[in-house]
């Protein structure tokens, strides 16, 4: 059997790569646990996150227990993908181009993941309610979701809001400028934050209600915790009843709201885009 080694390590360094350039729960999210991840079930934990006790000081010094216990983080979200193919060397020298298999299935494993860290809005700590967004009336949504967040002592430089498409397109027609879109799929793009306050992602992988609206997401940059695995990549020299060789990956993830005052959602529908 052939050795693929090397071809392994590139698609699965092409995966992380694609997850540290594009996944916004890479991004918005805590990624600073302690453990090791080998498999699904595995559990992380996130320290230093407990605040201590501020108290009026009488000449005696008491010091308290820090319990991060509550702060372990469950791996048990589990992707993976499989696709065959029939010239490895077309494969391998396909690897880095943004229409090979190999990058699609990152993409599509780094989407899988920022659904599910968006699906986390059930436990956010604040409701902004429900609004239809126009030109006119998006700048003071962003403002009050981000008052919300200043309210529970989250500063200027570390608060970030997700927002779909369609309130990207009427915050340009509200006059706020966005950086170059870097990402695929309409997502990625950020807005200046000298303007509003707040770093603003662009992303389609944002929850929808019951109702059919769009959950919109504001937090602080310690709300959610995050981790990841990519826990093997896999070229198979021959499959059963087939002369196709086949490549396969998998990655192991969990993600956890820890700070659930300095989250905010608010669902919106798209509105007119006269100003």
């Amino acid at each position: 059997m052939a050795n693929y080694n090397s071809i392994e390590k590139i698609i699965s360094a092409e995966i992380l790569r694609t997850n540290e350039d594009n996944l916004l729960a890479n991004t918005v999210c805590n990624t600073s646990f302690c453990g090791d991840i080998k498999n699904r079930g595995d559990s992380v934990v996130f320290v230093g996150l407990n605040d201590p006790t501020v108290y009026d000081y009488e000449g005696t010094v008491t010091y308290e227990d820090i319990d991060d216990s509550s702060l372990q983080l469950l791996i048990d979200q589990d992707k993976a993908f499989s696709f065959k193919i029939k010239d490895i060397e077309a494969l391998r020298s396909s690897i880095g181009l943004e229409d090979s298999q190999t990058k699609r299935a990152s993409y599509l494993l780094k989407n899988e993941v920022d659904s599910y860290v968006f699906s986390l809005y059930k436990e956010a700590g604040n409701d902004a309610g429900s609004i239809e967004v126009t030109p006119s009336n998006v700048l003071s949504t962003i403002a009050y979701m981000k008052q919300v967040l200043e309210e529970a002592n989250v500063p200027d430089g570390r608060t970030w809001i997700v927002v779909p498409p369609f309130v990207k397109t009427k915050l340009m027609l509200a006059g706020i400028k966005f950086q170059i879109n870097n990402g695929v799929n309409g997502t990625g793009a950020v807005a200046f934050t000298d303007e509003l306050g707040c770093d603003i992602y662009v992303s389609n992988q944002l929850a929808k209600n019951n109702s059919g609206e769009t959950i919109m997401l504001a937090g602080s940059y310690s709300a959610i915790a995050y981790a990841e695995q990519v826990l093997e990549t896999q070229v198979l020299d021959r499959l059963e009843n087939s002369f196709d060789k086949a490549v396969r990956g998998r990655l192991v993830f969990g993600a956890k709201v820890i700070k659930p005052n300095e989250l905010v959602c608010c669902a919106v529908s798209d509105g007119e885009n006269e100003i």
